[in-house]
């Protein structure tokens, strides 16, 4: 189970070629996540423990915003773009990989718990 606090995410493009890199920060409390990249993307969604087979579910709606361009080569285009991610993680002490499907395309992305959040 993924613990609530706040996440350093590294991501990077699975496929033939160089691979491209990227990195956000999260925050996890209550199974409710929220987060943003350094390019203004934000992503919102909810964590789901399913105990039956020990991940965590994760479900995120990216907004993706005007004339974004994600390491993938999705570009959002003038209006911006929300694309849906959906994954499942192992508990992440302090880290943990998956592999999502973003626009079509696989990323790989690891997370490191870097601590609670402030009471």
């Amino acid at each position: 189970m993924l613990e609530d606090g706040l996440y350093d995410l590294r991501y990077t493009t699975l496929g033939d070629g160089a691979a491209d890199r990227g990195n956000a920060l999260a925050v996890l409390r209550a199974g409710r996540i929220l987060g943003s990249d350094p390019c203004g993307g934000l992503f919102v969604g909810s964590c789901e423990f399913d105990s039956e087979a020990r991940l965590s579910k994760v479900r995120l709606q990216f907004d993706v915003p005007p004339e974004g361009k994600l390491i993938t080569g999705f570009s959002a285009g003038p209006e911006g773009a929300v694309l849906d991610i959906v994954g499942t993680v192992a508990r992440a002490s302090p880290r943990a990989a998956t592999v999502v499907e973003v626009a079509g395309a696989k990323v790989s992305v690891e997370l490191t718990y870097l601590g609670p959040l402030p009471s």
